[in-house]
């Protein structure tokens, strides 16, 4: 929940800049939003802002974890990534309080503070750190539309009686429906890499069998350590239509088209009775003409395609 106060009172318990709103503050709020009810007041009055006990952020001219100081606008400012990206109110509100915030959304699949880490900074590179570069006037130029300018669309119009801390409030629900889906995926993502990653220790040859499709299995194949993962060159998984899939697995992260064996040329392009002659599996469906993909009906003869091209 978010409420903007119309004047400062003891229930206040976040600060930040009147409007107009960027993303950056926008986001800030929504993160705070999973943590605790926001009590938003929305000043740049300095005497208010270095009274408060509540956050502050995006304002105020000072940065202090400590004291709950979260400004970027300040001379002398020096809080930048490796890849030099500097960090606007969103990234250091993200950074302060993302591992908190992951756990929360995370709680029904166990994610604890090694998982949490891995989470918060696939989040930071995917959506928190293009809001702060391009808050910070060193994002992409060009013609698609990013978040932070979905974000901006949402300030009040200047020919419209719209109330700016009404679009402001709009603009932190976008905000909050787009970070928690992105907190998600990432969730998910590592949930999965997890799974494969235990699934990998016991795998025993080329083909990979997972009873159930789990998400993030590429990417963990492809960039484990583990020297039974680099033998791996198929995996079987259930479809959505009720097929099972066999899929050739990439050489590494970097070359994600090609396949460190695809299927056998005299499979590609085939489909049914054709794949059928072709394979010597009862119920082949499909095999893709780049040879990475195929289609059986059963989970033994998705599996028996799998062990066919392994050997063949």
């Amino acid at each position: 929940m978010i409420r903007v106060h119309k004047t400062y009172d003891a229930a206040v318990n976040a600060v930040t800049h009147t409007a107009p709103h960027h993303a950056d503050e926008v986001f800030a709020t929504a993160m705070l939003a999973i943590l605790f009810p926001v009590e938003l007041y929305r000043t740049r009055d300095q005497a208010i802002i270095d009274s408060t006990n509540a956050i502050v952020y995006d304002v105020g001219g000072e940065f202090d974890p400590e004291k709950k100081r979260f400004d970027h606008h300040q001379k002398g400012f020096s809080e930048i990534r490796p890849d030099e990206i500097t960090y606007s109110s969103a990234g250091l509100i993200w950074r302060e309080y993302g591992v908190e915030i992951v756990k929360k959304l995370g709680e029904n699949k166990g994610v604890d503070g090694e998982m949490a880490a891995e989470v918060v900074s696939r989040v930071d590179d995917a959506l928190v750190r293009g809001i702060d570069a391009r808050d910070n006037g060193q994002g992409e130029k060009g013609d698609s539309m990013s978040v932070s300018s979905v974000i901006s669309m949402f300030n009040a119009l200047w020919d419209e009686s719209e109330d700016a801390d009404a679009c402001f409030v709009k603009a932190c629900e976008i905000a909050g429906m787009i970070l928690e889906r992105e907190v998600r995926v990432a969730i998910s993502s590592a949930y999965g890499r997890k799974l494969i990653a235990d699934q990998i220790k016991t795998a025993d040859g080329a083909v990979l069998v997972m009873d159930r499709f789990i998400g993030g299995w590429l990417e963990e194949v492809v960039t484990s350590d583990d020297p039974k993962a680099a033998n791996l060159l198929y995996a079987v998984f259930p479809a959505t239509s009720g097929d099972w899939n066999v899929q050739a697995i990439p050489p590494t992260i970097e070359d994600m088209m090609a396949q460190r064996k695809p299927f056998p040329e005299g499979w590609r392009g085939l489909r049914d009775e054709e794949l059928v002659k072709a394979s010597g599996v009862e119920t082949a469906i499909f095999c893709h003409t780049a040879g990475f993909f195929a289609v059986a009906e059963t989970r033994e003869d998705a599996i028996s395609l799998a062990e066919k091209a392994v050997n063949s």
